[in-house]
């Protein structure tokens, strides 16, 4: 069963494209602030919980299914933090990231999983299982979203005190 199409189907393309946006400025790579740095995972944590609310028939394997890709996500997320190259100006507040694709290709999958939902509201069937839709849009949130908090978390911690430069 798939709900008929409402404002809830536009936001949730309106916030997948809102992080499809906001990823493509970041793949780019270059200087930015630490917030804009977090705006596509908060944009795909958004989409993702709004076509979740969307399963109305769901059973205990969408559950588990939703799940798996949320914890599969996070963890290749986690993982890309961590591999990234990230350079830190705190004084000035200003992150450093080199120039990728990786989250573009999440961003643009979740975007897809959420023109899937609102075609299928408009049609009034489903084209895809919406459990489906909403675990895969889990593994893109849990990606973008664990990359986005491995970087903060670099960003904000103090440096170790074997690795601060000393003076000549």
């Amino acid at each position: 069963m798939i709900a008929t199409l409402s404002l809830a189907n536009g936001l949730t393309l309106l916030f997948a494209a809102l992080c499809l946006w906001t990823m493509a400025l970041q793949s780019r790579g270059g200087v930015t602030t630490l917030g804009r740095v977090a705006l596509p995972g908060g944009f795909a944590l958004l989409a993702t919980l709004m076509l979740l609310a969307g399963v109305f028939e769901t059973s205990i394997l969408f559950d588990i299914l939703w799940v798996v890709a949320f914890a599969s996500g996070s963890m290749i997320g986690r993982i890309r933090g961590w591999t990234l190259s990230v350079q830190t100006n705190r004084e000035a507040g200003l992150v450093s990231l080199p120039a990728t694709v990786d989250g573009l290709v999440a961003a643009l999958i979740l975007a897809a999983l959420s023109g899937i939902d609102f075609a299928s509201a408009m049609l009034g069937e489903a084209l895809i299982e919406p459990g489906y839709i909403a675990a895969a849009s889990a593994l893109c949130a849990g990606f973008l979203g664990y990359r986005v908090l491995v970087i903060a978390l670099r960003v904000v911690r103090p440096t170790p005190p074997n690795n601060v430069s000393r003076t000549a």
